[in-house]
Formats: structure tokens, C-alpha cells, sequence
């Protein structure tokens, strides 16, 4: 993690969120140390986040214990950023992490995933993500199991009360296609899914796996009648980025809200 480069990053975010006045968070993925310092330096931090696992010797393997996770909860709650509420935490799971590092005491995948979630509970967080792919065939070998290892974490983050979200994703080398991934997308917006991630062509080229896009949520969206969140849901009406029918405006030309921004770069 490099501060300089995250404190950039958080910086730029906010700028957007507050020129166009858009309401929701902004998260940027370095690890709760840097996020913390970024904090005593003054940056204006929504959402702090963590990878987080199921025993106490696999969050130290994420550099992370209880006390540093309630010391970046306090940090990131007395900059009192949110409007409403106070869920200042974005937290991201996945079975077989403890696994992966020898630190799951026998437990099976699923066991260490829950108790993650338990982790999680204990800070109010605003998203939870099961990132359930990633972890790639050596610990999910298929579509079958990635699909399985999805609704077993929706499952139970939701018994523990958590807004979870899911990656639904899958590394290059695992025995899985895009048929899999629209299976697992479909069914978890059957079984209540909080959000789906919106990579642009679905083809995380930085880590190398494939997630979900932003057309991903339109297909959710039109065909089980879901919309965004109300407050965000409202912005896109105001700006005739979607219709009062929850349908996404066909333009000819750049939405106006975004329209000088753009003529700046020419």
C-alpha cells in the first residue's frame, strides 16, 4: 500500500461525489493501516475497508487483529461523514482463506466463512462481500462449487443480519464459464442479494479473474422489477440517467451533468 497513492485516490472521489452531488460512499481498497493514517492526515474517509477470515491466526495473516478493526471503526466514525446512519465499514470474505493459509484448525471452508461474518457483525458494516471465486479451483474447483459456496454465504451473512453482497467471479484457471457466473448472478438476486459488483467488460484486469459489469445490474433490474437504492435512485431521475419506470434513458448525447466536464477535456 502506498499513502500518498491512496490519499490521492480518496481525495479525487470525494471531489466527484461532491461536484455532481451523488449520494453515496466512496472505498478505496488499501489496507486499514494506510486508511487509518490517511485519516490522522486529514482525508475525507467514507468507508474503511478490510479483508477479513474466520480464526484469529488468519486475520493475522491479513495483518489484522479485533483491537486494529475497533481502532479504525472509532477513527472513520469521528469523522462523521454519513448522512445517515453511521456504517463506516466494507468488509471482504471468502471461503477457503483460511484454508489457503493453514490457519483453518481443521474447520471446513464454510465454518471459517460464518465466523468471518461474525467478525464482521460486530461493526455495523455497510456492505459485506463475499468475493466467492477468487480464491480460485484449489479451493472451489468449479462452477458447481462457486454457485454452492455463493448461496451458502448469502445464507448465512443474512441470519447474522448483514447486508451481503457477492464478486461473483472466477479466476482463469478454474473449471468454470460465464454460464455459471449469469446461474449463480440470477439466483442470488432471487434469494435477496444486497449488490452484485460492476466491473467494465466483467474482466478484472488487474487481479486477473473474471467478475460481474454494469449491464449485469440492468438484466437484475429489469427482469425481477428491482431499483437502486431510493436517495441514488432519485439522482439518476433528476439527471435523465434513468426513468421514473426505473429504465435506463437512451441518449443521443452525454447526460448534461457530465457534459462540461467532458468539453473540459477537449
Amino acid at each position: 500500500d502506498n499513502l500518498q497513492a491512496t490519499q490521492v485516490l480518496i481525495q479525487m472521489l470525494s471531489d466527484v461525489i461532491e461536484r455532481y452531488q451523488i449520494p453515496t460512499q466512496s472505498c478505496v481498497l488499501s489496507h486499514v493501516t494506510t486508511i487509518l493514517r490517511a485519516i490522522e492526515a486529514g482525508s475525507p474517509v467514507d468507508l474503511v475497508f478490510q479483508s477479513i477470515a474466520g480464526t484469529e491466526q488468519a486475520n493475522a495473516n491479513f495483518g489484522v487483529n479485533h483491537k486494529l478493526l475497533e481502532e479504525a471503526h472509532s477513527a472513520a466514525l469521528s469523522l462523521n461523514r454519513g448522512t445517515v446512519g453511521s456504517n463506516c465499514m466494507y468488509f471482504e470474505t471468502g471461503q477457503g482463506s483460511a484454508l489457503s493459509a493453514n490457519t483453518h484448525h481443521r474447520l471446513d471452508q464454510q465454518t471459517c466463512e460464518a465466523r468471518a461474518y461474525a467478525v464482521a457483525q460486530q461493526f455495523n458494516p455497510l456492505w459485506v462481500n463475499s468475493v466467492v471465486g477468487f480464491i480460485g479451483p484449489e479451493y472451489l474447483y468449479n462452477g458447481k462449487k462457486i454457485i454452492r459456496a455463493g448461496l451458502e454465504d448469502h445464507f448465512c451473512g443474512k441470519l447474522l443480519g448483514l447486508p451481503m453482497g457477492c464478486d461473483i467471479c472466477y479466476t482463469n484457471h478454474a473449471e468454470v464459464d460465464r454460464d455459471d457466473m449469469d446461474m449463480l448472478l440470477t439466483q442470488f438476486a432471487v434469494a435477496g442479494g444486497t449488490f452484485i459488483m460492476g466491473v467494465p467488460g466483467a474482466d478484472d484486469v488487474m487481479l486477473n479473474y473474471q467478475s460481474t459489469s454494469f449491464h449485469d445490474a440492468l438484466y437484475l433490474r429489469q427482469t425481477f422489477d428491482l431499483a437502486p437504492a431510493p436517495e441514488f435512485f432519485q439522482w439518476l431521475q433528476q439527471n435523465q440517467i434513468f426513468d421514473e419506470n426505473n429504465n435506463l434513458i437512451k441518449h443521443n448525447n452525454v447526460p448534461a451533468l457530465f457534459s462540461s466536464a467532458l468539453e473540459s477535456l477537449e
